[in-house]
C-alpha cells in the first residue's frame, strides 16, 4: 500500500490520501486529533495514526457518519491503542458498528460472508461511547464544536460532520467522479431521502465537502446532477422493463445484474437486491408500478389503465 498522507482541506480539517476519504480534524490549541470514520481495517488506520503522531497530536475520538463496515473497520485498533478513545455515532449506525455481523446478513443472500474488512470480528469490543442525534445540531468533542448535518438516503441514521472550518464530511451521501464513472447503480436505501439530502447539500455554502469515496470537493453541484441522472436512468429502465414484462423481484435483479455485467456472486447478488428494492419502493410510491402476490410469488407489473 502506498504511504498515506494527511491532505489539508481547509484550516484544521484534513483528509487522508488514498482510496478512503477518512477525515481528520487537528485541533492546534489542544494538540488533539478527531477522526471522521476510521477506515476499513487496522492496516489503513495504523498508517494514519503514524502520520498524526509525527505531528505531535494525540488521538481523542472517532465520529462516524454511518455504520457500514468499510467506515468503522479501524475501531478495534484505535480502541486497543487508545483505551480512552471516544466513539461517536447515531443510534441507528451504532447497531451495525457494535454488531458487524448484521451487515453481511443484510446484504449476502447466503448469510455467510467472507467479504468483511479485516478484524470486523473484533468490532464488538469497540463500543459506541457517545450517541449523536440523527437531526441537525451541535455537539462537542472535548471543547471542539462540530455540527451534525442529517443526510439520510444511503444508510439509516447517516449524518455529515461539519467542522469549525466549514468543511463537511459527507460520508456516502454523495460519491466521487471516479465512482460515478465506473458504477451506474448507486447504493441508496431510500431514494426520496437521498434526493432531499442532495437538495440540502446543494443549498449549503461551505469551504469544502469531503466524500468518503471521492475525497475533497470545493463544489458538488455537478456531482449532484450526475447522481440525479443516474437515479433517473435506473428508475426508467426498471419501469420500462416491468411495463413490458411483469416480473418477480428475482427476475428484476437478474435483469439488472445482466445489464451491468455483475459477477454471479452471493454478496453482489444480495447487495443488488437491496438496492433494487429501494428503486421498486419508490416506483410503487409514485404509482408507476404495482405489486401483488400471485401464486406465492411477489410480482411487479404495470398499473391498470384508468378510464
Amino acid at each position: 500500500m502506498d504511504r498515506l498522507e494527511l491532505i489539508e482541506v481547509a484550516g484544521n480539517s484534513y483528509v487522508v490520501s488514498g482510496k478512503y476519504g477518512i477525515g481528520v480534524y487537528l485541533d492546534r490549541s489542544s494538540k488533539t486529533a478527531v477522526f471522521m470514520d476510521s477506515g476499513p481495517n487496522a492496516t489503513v488506520i495504523e498508517k494514519v495514526c503514524t502520520r498524526i503522531s509525527e505531528r505531535g497530536y494525540q488521538i481523542l475520538a472517532v465520529v462516524h457518519t454511518h455504520g457500514h463496515a468499510v467506515n468503522h473497520g479501524g475501531n478495534p485498533y484505535l480502541k486497543k491503542r487508545f483505551p480512552n478513545l471516544r466513539i461517536y455515532a447515531t443510534h441507528l449506525a451504532s447497531y451495525l458498528i457494535e454488531n458487524p455481523h448484521l451487515e453481511p446478513l443484510a446484504f449476502d443472500a447466503g448469510g455467510d460472508s467472507d467479504t468483511k474488512p479485516d478484524e470486523n470480528n473484533e468490532n464488538i469490543r469497540a463500543l459506541v461511547t457517545d450517541y449523536l442525534p440523527s437531526t441537525d445540531g451541535i455537539f462537542h468533542v472535548h471543547t471542539i464544536p462540530f455540527k451534525i448535518v442529517s443526510l439520510p438516503g444511503h444508510s439509516p441514521g447517516m449524518v455529515g460532520i461539519l467542522t469549525p472550518d466549514h468543511v463537511l464530511y459527507c460520508g456516502d451521501a454523495l460519491f466521487g467522479a471516479k465512482t460515478l464513472n465506473k458504477q451506474e447503480l448507486l447504493f441508496f436505501n431510500d431514494l426520496r431521502a437521498a434526493r432531499r439530502s442532495f437538495k440540502k447539500l446543494s443549498m449549503m455554502k461551505l469551504n469544502a465537502y469531503v466524500l468518503y469515496h471521492g475525497g475533497p470537493y470545493k463544489t458538488v453541484t455537478g456531482l449532484i446532477n450526475k447522481h440525479l441522472t443516474l437515479l433517473k436512468d435506473t428508475s426508467a429502465f426498471l419501469e420500462a422493463w416491468i411495463h413490458e414484462q411483469p416480473s418477480t423481484l428475482e427476475q428484476v435483479v437478474q435483469k439488472v445484474m445482466q445489464k451491468y455485467g455483475f459477477e454471479d456472486d452471493l454478496h453482489r447478488y444480495g447487495l443488488t437486491t437491496s438496492i433494487i428494492r429501494s428503486y421498486l419502493k419508490e416506483l410503487q410510491q409514485e404509482k408507476r408500478i404495482v405489486a401483488k402476490v400471485d401464486n406465492g410469488l411477489l410480482l411487479f407489473s404495470k398499473p391498470a389503465a384508468t378510464t
